[in-house]
């Protein structure tokens, strides 16, 4: 007892000490007064190897926390929004994940226990009731995912949120374990690594921090995409810009369509045309061209991912200052949504990098009133609308009221936004002569000629309607209607919860706190403006993405959330510091345990969710380009047995050229009739039968082949 009353009273005193030289903010004057006494400074020492140690022992509690809890949650590799197992689940097959968990929840609420009193205290002084229950509705509702069935979504509620709550306390006690006779040499190194805060205006060239980031997100991303994902598409979407980008890297604009359309028809193959196109706007599967043409498709959103890096760290140079933008950069470098992203064969990344890229230039238009800058965002905004053309609304009606709102004279003001509108316009209309040359209709669009045709018109319209959308399983309900729009942005929120930084905390927690307490600033009204306009527009959609990578269609989105939540930390850190009775400057704690939340998704999170849903992902592998390696199939014909998705899709996209040539052409085995017409129309080629992966435990299998087509007729018409 002695003991420890004596280590707290020290404690209290070197506290004292070193708030107090940390004001003097002299480091020699402080080196000379922790030097004597001798005997202090040895206890100090002592002392703060202690704390560190039990720093440690937080972190590693709440590493191992956040590992088991993301064991109890069923993702998984077929679609459907994650939730929590249920308690029975939990009790009979993860009971060792449980267990841990559980030992977390019993050592961080007995050691909380003693801070409640402080807590309670800190957000009575900055928050009202009313304001907590706003926090408290956003903290519950934003764990969980809303599914119909009550019992999963009950549970979920209360798992997410207990996991939410003893995540917060971890990292409160984490960061009170650091050793406060550190503090001062920690925020210089702090201040060292970050930067400093000196406000800069306009543009500034790039340093090795920032190539440093980039390079390491190109390598990430390269490596989950070639190692996890196995260059390989998953999604129907980009199994269809792989295919645009085939025949755009042959110069064509179209392709001839094979011999036998039902037999290679899917979801979003035109097959009743003579021609077949890909459905989506041009510009991504352009920019796939480079990869293609290299054999490195699997390259293109790594390398993009990297450049985007670079954009963003220039840009919020010149809205913040240079701390501030490297903050942001190591939020997305460690960001689960934006490296997942950047892993895939999705249009989003190169959607960002050409948004980031006109917020560049219109920022440097409006400080420098020069129009061939404005001329230029306008162009990467019209770039942007060729390849999510939403996306290009949204960014084009804003950047508008930006140049109209930024613009410091009535001539600038017309000047500026009528030269942004040109650049739009002039880039954006490169559609039509495609949509020309590929529907026959300037105005009508591939996508809308598509779903106009082979399902109904107005299937994919904006707005409200019974005739919106196609019934998928995850659409809550038929048509679209308000309250679907409700629903489908919690879901939306839910994965910006989850995704965003992968924090056992919530991802939004910071981003909430900062909002409610009201500490927004008019800088950061651009942010805001862009989270609500994106996720606004896409609420007229009847679909809300899915849950392949995110809340995907507000990816846009990710730039502003980075941007609100290192606000939340700089505000969280200045409102902690006055706590202390430090003045106004910041706690560098926070910044530490903002830190370790983005090593532990890095250590934890990202290989979870590597592992367990993106690897074999919808059941797609690439197994069948192996299998025509090892068997030698050549110029053939390979039937594939099984289901459209993922057993032939996972063929179709390597089939040639046209659907000829010397290499295999790979049809879908879809019924006896359709078979009989293949190996009439294909005969001079071998056949080769094979099982899909569905079919042979999760394998392609060579069920019978090589065989002539003529003794498969024969033997069918007996």
């Amino acid at each position: 007892m002695k003991s420890g009353l004596l280590i707290e009273a020290s404690l209290k005193n070197m506290s004292l000490k070193i708030d107090e030289l940390a004001i003097r903010n002299n480091r020699d004057d402080a080196a000379m007064e922790l030097s004597s006494p001798v005997n202090w400074k040895l206890e100090a020492t002592a002392l703060a190897a202690t704390k560190w140690k039990s720093f440690a022992g937080w972190f590693g509690l709440a590493l191992a926390g956040q590992a088991a809890s993301l064991q109890m949650i069923d993702a998984g590799r077929l679609i459907h929004f994650q939730h929590y197992r249920s308690v029975p689940e939990l009790f009979g097959n993860d009971i060792l994940a449980l267990s841990i968990f559980g030992f977390q929840v019993v050592c961080v609420g007995v050691s909380i226990s003693s801070r409640l009193p402080a807590i309670r205290e800190w957000l009575s002084a900055r928050f009202s009731r009313w304001q907590l229950i706003l926090v408290a509705i956003v903290l519950v509702f934003s764990g969980s995912a809303v599914t119909p069935d009550v019992s999963i979504y009950s549970t979920s509620l209360v798992i997410g949120t207990l996991v939410q709550l003893v995540n917060i306390a971890n990292i409160i006690l984490l960061a009170c374990a650091v050793p406060k006779a550190s503090l001062f040499r920690l925020r210089e190194k702090v201040e060292t690594f970050l930067g400093g805060e000196i406000e800069i205006q306009g543009s500034r060239r790039l340093d090795r921090f920032s190539c440093v980031a980039a390079v390491w997100i190109v390598l990430l991303t390269g490596a989950l995409s070639y190692f996890v994902y196995q260059a390989h598409p998953h999604v129907p979407d980009e199994t269809q810009y792989i295919f645009q980008a085939n025949y755009l890297a042959a110069g064509q604009l179209t392709v001839k369509a094979p011999l036998v359309p039902e037999a290679f028809s899917m979801y979003m193959v035109p097959y009743h045309e003579a021609r077949w196109f890909g459905i989506f706007p041009p510009a991504w599967p352009a920019l796939l061209v480079l990869g293609t043409l290299a054999g490195a498709n699997w390259l293109v959103n790594p390398l993009l991912s990297g450049l985007s890096i670079l954009f963003a760290y220039i840009f919020f140079q010149q809205l913040y200052s240079r701390r501030f933008a490297r903050m942001v950069i190591l939020l997305l470098c460690c960001s689960p949504w934006f490296i997942f992203m950047g892993m895939s064969y999705m249009s989003h990344i190169s959607t960002l990098v050409f948004a980031l890229a006109a917020a560049i230039f219109m920022n440097r238009g409006l400080r420098n009133r020069n129009l061939a800058f404005s001329l230029g965002a306008g162009i990467a905004v019209g770039i942007v609308s060729l390849i999510r053309p939403l996306d290009g609304a949204v960014i084009g009606i804003l950047f508008g009221i930006w140049a109209l709102v930024g613009s410091r004279t009535w001539k600038a003001r017309i000047l500026l936004p009528a030269t942004l509108f040109v650049g739009t316009a002039a880039a954006a209309s490169l559609m039509l002569p495609y949509n020309k040359f590929v529907t026959g209709n300037a105005a009508l669009s591939p996508s809308d000629a598509y779903y106009n045709q082979y399902l109904w018109p107005n299937v994919m319209a904006l707005g409200f309607g019974p005739e919106r959308g196609m019934h998928w399983a995850l659409d809550a309900f038929p048509g679209h209607s308000p309250l679907e729009a409700v629903i489908n942005t919690a879901l939306n929120i839910f994965q910006l919860n989850t995704e965003l930084f992968g924090w056992g905390t919530g991802s939004l927690l910071l981003i909430t706190l900062l909002i409610v307490s009201g500490a927004v600033s008019k800088k950061d009204l651009w942010a805001m403006a862009l989270i609500v306009s994106i996720a606004g527009a896409y609420s007229l959609f009847w679909y809300h993405g899915g849950p392949d990578f995110g809340a995907r269609y507000w990816f846009l989105c990710v730039i502003p959330l980075a941007a609100l939540t290192v606000r939340g930390v700089e505000w969280m850190s200045r409102t902690v510091n006055e706590v202390d009775g430090a003045g106004s400057g910041y706690d560098v704690r926070v910044f530490l345990a903002f830190a370790m939340l983005c090593v532990m998704t890095l250590v934890a999170y990202i290989p979870w969710r590597a592992a367990d849903k993106y690897y074999g992902y919808l059941g797609m592998k690439p197994d069948i380009q192996q299998l025509s390696k090892e068997y030698n199939f050549g110029k053939s014909l390979v039937l594939i047995k099984g289901s459209e998705h993922p057993d032939y899709q996972s063929a179709w996209i390597h089939n040639p050229l046209n659907f000829e040539g010397d290499a295999p052409i790979y049809a879908f085995d879809r019924t006896p009739e359709i078979r009989n017409e293949l190996l009439r129309s294909y005969g001079d080629r071998q056949v080769w039968i094979v099982d899909g992966p569905t079919l042979a435990n999760g394998e392609y299998r060579i069920e019978r082949g090589p065989v002539d087509s003529r003794q498969l007729l024969e033997e069918s018409s007996q």
